[in-house]
């Protein structure tokens, strides 16, 4: 807000006019979104889904869990690791075979 302020008191007219246009299209987008958001909210209410519905659907993940393929103890914890991707300290220099889940 001080920057705007300072704007205020500094701006020439041209400027002021192009700033007051800038503000009045930011408002204009911010109505017709919350307009937009109301449409759909009163759409989802009207055919008995929430949120979490779309929500759900969205945010399924399609790739497939791949279960652990070795698990060794390493300070106390219990470490396992797919095979996949970087190897984890705790196999570092470990014979895997010896590890197999």
């Amino acid at each position: 807000m001080k920057e705007i302020r300072s704007f205020v008191k500094s701006a020439s007219l041209s400027e002021l006019e192009k700033a007051k246009q800038l503000i009045d299209t930011a408002i204009e987008k911010y109505t017709q979104q919350q307009e937009a958001k109301k449409e759909v909210l009163d759409l989802l209410k009207e055919k008995g889904l929430t949120l979490e519905d779309l929500q759900d659907v969205a945010t399924t993940d399609k790739r497939t869990k791949v279960k652990p393929k070795y698990r060794i103890e390493f300070n106390g914890e219990i470490v396992e690791w797919t095979g996949r991707g970087k190897r984890p300290k705790a196999f570092q220099g470990v014979d895997l075979t010896k590890h197999l889940a």
